[in-house]
């Protein structure tokens, strides 16, 4: 999936452009006569949501989560930690939502999930030096191939790399970092042969810090899950969720917000 360098400032559009009907009837009464703060969890993936040169913390996700979370009338503080820290304080309840989060029956264990906002769509990432080696037909093809690949720990890709994971041999084949710059930097070192992320990610840090130019994509994509918000069972109710689902329903029905997030047939 493509995503606009104007989404920042179309969040904002989505915020004030709601007719205030929508935004007066997009939650629960019973649910905000209670007050509201919740504790969201994010990590880096700059340009979805980092810290930029004036030292806030921004990005297309997080005015997602600002837009929402106002629609529904709760205050919001952000902690930052590895994805893998996020997943299990979840799970404790040490923090009470996250996004860009994909349903499977692990986490329904202790999550309950929002309706979907996007679809995630991975490249395979590698040193120009290594295009012709690894360019196939197929993720299966790459797999055998004896490829190391490099991906984030707890993050679910795609069905096809969700079988390389599981697979008796080839998965042997695969380390786990905590964060998109360590499994770059691990590229770089030759430590790994390729990574999987979004074309969109990536881009961004080309631009930002210079020092991946020598990376590139092989033309094979593996198209991912449907992602969500991601809400804890021990401190969050069905109705919260609930209000946030009509918050969200509201907002995928802007144009702006399907330029910006959604595969049109994701749209209810």
């Amino acid at each position: 999936m493509t995503i606009s360098l104007k989404a920042t400032s179309l969040l904002l559009i989505l915020w004030f452009g709601l007719p205030m009907v929508q935004m007066a009837h997009a939650v629960n009464s019973d649910v905000t006569n209670e007050e509201c703060h919740l504790k969201y969890g994010w990590a880096d993936w700059a340009p979805l949501q980092y810290i930029n040169a004036s030292n806030q913390l921004t990005g297309v996700q997080i005015d997602l989560v600002r837009t929402v979370s106002q629609l529904v009338g709760c205050k919001i503080e952000y902690i930052k930690l590895p994805w893998t820290q996020i997943i299990q304080r979840l799970e404790s309840g040490e923090i009470d939502f996250t996004a860009n989060a994909t349903e499977n029956e692990t986490r329904k264990k202790f999550a309950y999930f929002s309706v979907p906002y996007r679809r995630d769509t991975f490249s395979f990432w590698v040193k120009k030096e290594n295009l012709s080696r690894y360019n196939k037909d197929s993720v299966e093809e790459i797999m055998t191939s004896g490829m190391q690949l490099g991906l984030i720990s707890n993050q679910l890709y795609s069905p096809e790399i969700e079988r390389w994971i599981a697979h008796p041999v080839y998965g042997k084949n695969i380390s786990y970092s905590d964060e998109i710059d360590e499994l770059l930097q691990q590229l770089q070192a030759d430590k790994v042969d390729a990574i999987v992320e979004d074309a969109y990610i990536i881009a961004f840090r080309k631009r930002a810090n210079g020092f991946s130019k020598n990376i590139t994509n092989l033309s094979i994509k593996t198209f991912g899950y449907e992602v969500a918000f991601m809400f804890s069972k021990k401190t969050i109710s069905k109705n919260r969720v609930e209000e946030f689902n009509q918050a969200l329903r509201n907002l995928k029905k802007t144009k702006a917000f399907q330029s910006i997030w959604l595969d049109p047939d994701l749209i209810p």
